[in-house]
């Protein structure tokens, strides 16, 4: 079990109080999942459903758009809670805090860059696609780029500070970083090779997109999400105090069953499935509430919800990797549950933990309340209700294309919805 929630003492960074790293971050975060994210997801289920004419441009928006989601929505909330909460955990100041925008501009100048070059590759002619090729090269350095720039100064600011051995806070969350970031620059160097290699559809090879999603979900965002709440839960959702042993045992299922996954072993899928039911055991996310006096939240309140609403969709998850495990073990090597998982993980568990974790903890980073207490209602239903819908559709591929894309559709209007409100509630700039 882990020691009890630790406050860091007070520092001088602290104490002067310097300006905020986190915001740019959730902003532009907020703005590619709108713009590239649910955005772009929605309106490519609509021109389905509308039997709109339909060319390899609209495959690679969909790459375009499962990247967005996972390295702009995901990936840069993830850095940017990160950059403001992992120093607080290790007790000393960020190293190079001016650092951080430029770490931005190059992600998001990459994303959006790879936003609009690939499906216009897709609908290109030559010459004009060599200069889009180029583009998108261009795009991956810079999201590689950024991504060692920002976690270079995570990896700087970890090696300062008082004894690890004094930060009985970071310890046992520590593994779950390291796996995150060393995942997250491995994902973003394939995607510049996949970039690199890029072919004149616009596509890049769907072994090596699947390798880059893998890498991005599976070892960077979940890994940080379970870690994080492994901090969080305790303090804000008064959960009992992880056990450390099964959330280690865990991680090393987790990564291990992600590897063989990759290696093409359908029982790495098993391993990862026993890995999540370590964690709901582990964090208690189901379990009673731990009693406090000063804090009279009932457990139905919205934002409580949405941390047992992740974790629901992380069993989710687990479940369909047993079924894909089954199915590729004893039948047909490609199965419809690989498209559900990765969605049961980033539309559920990843999106309702940054839409519930970030309700919570945004306002207290700004020192300014919600805007709107009942918004957290808004997007605990529209979330699970889009997460639901993008679920189903992946299972049930062969439905009619008009049907398939109607719920695509309606699914990625109801993510765009869900991050509005969030938007909406939480404060975006520090008093």
């Amino acid at each position: 079990m882990t020691n009890a929630p630790e406050t860091p003492p007070p520092s001088e960074h602290e104490a002067a109080r310097p300006a905020a790293v986190w915001p740019p971050f959730v902003r532009a975060a907020i703005g590619l999942a709108l713009l590239g994210g649910f955005g772009l997801g929605g309106g490519l289920g609509l021109a389905l459903a509308l039997r709109l004419p339909l060319g390899t441009w609209w495959l690679a928006a969909v790459q375009a758009h499962g990247h967005l989601q996972l390295f702009g929505w995901a990936g840069l909330m993830v850095l940017g809670v990160g950059l403001h909460f992992m120093p607080r955990l290790r007790g000393a100041a960020l190293v190079a805090p001016g650092l951080t925008r430029p770490a931005l501009a190059l992600l998001a100048a990459g994303l959006l860059a790879r936003l609009v070059a690939q499906p216009a590759l897709a609908a290109t002619a030559e010459p004009l696609a060599v200069v889009l090729r180029s583009a998108l090269a261009v795009a991956a350095v810079a999201e590689l780029a950024g991504a060692l720039v920002a976690v270079g100064l995570l990896a700087a600011t970890l090696r300062r500070g008082p004894p690890l051995a004094a930060r009985a806070g970071l310890r046992p969350v520590l593994p779950f970083f390291v796996v995150g970031f060393a995942s997250l620059l491995l994902a973003l160097a394939a995607n510049l090779l996949g970039l690199l290699r890029v072919g004149p559809g616009g596509l890049v090879d769907p072994p090596l997109d699947g390798l880059l999603a893998q890498l991005g979900l599976d070892g960077f965002v979940v890994p940080i999400a379970v870690g994080m709440s492994m901090r969080t839960f305790p303090l804000y959702f008064r959960t009992h105090l992880p056990y450390q042993g099964p959330m280690h045992a865990g991680l090393a299922l987790w990564v291990v069953g992600m590897l063989l996954s990759l290696a093409g072993w359908p029982h790495g899928l098993i391993g990862q499935a026993a890995a999540a039911a370590l964690w709901l055991h582990a964090l208690g996310v189901f379990a009673p509430r731990e009693p406090r006096p000063r804090d009279t939240t009932p457990a139905w309140a919205p934002i409580p919800l949405h941390a047992r609403a992740a974790y629901a969709w992380l069993g989710v998850a687990a479940l369909l990797k047993l079924g894909e495990a089954t199915a590729r073990l004893g039948g047909p090597p490609v199965v419809p549950g690989a498209d559900a998982e990765r969605h049961a993980l980033g539309a559920g568990f990843v999106t309702l933990l940054i839409l519930g974790v970030g309700a919570e903890m945004l306002p207290g980073f700004a020192r300014r309340p919600l805007r709107d207490p009942r918004l957290p209602w808004a997007t605990l239903v529209l979330a699970n209700a889009a997460a639901a819908l993008r679920v189903g559709a992946a299972l049930a591929p062969s439905l009619p294309p008009s049907l398939l894309g109607s719920l695509l559709g309606a699914a990625g209007l109801l993510g765009l919805a869900a991050v509005v409100a969030f938007a909406l509630a939480v404060p975006s700039r520090p008093r």
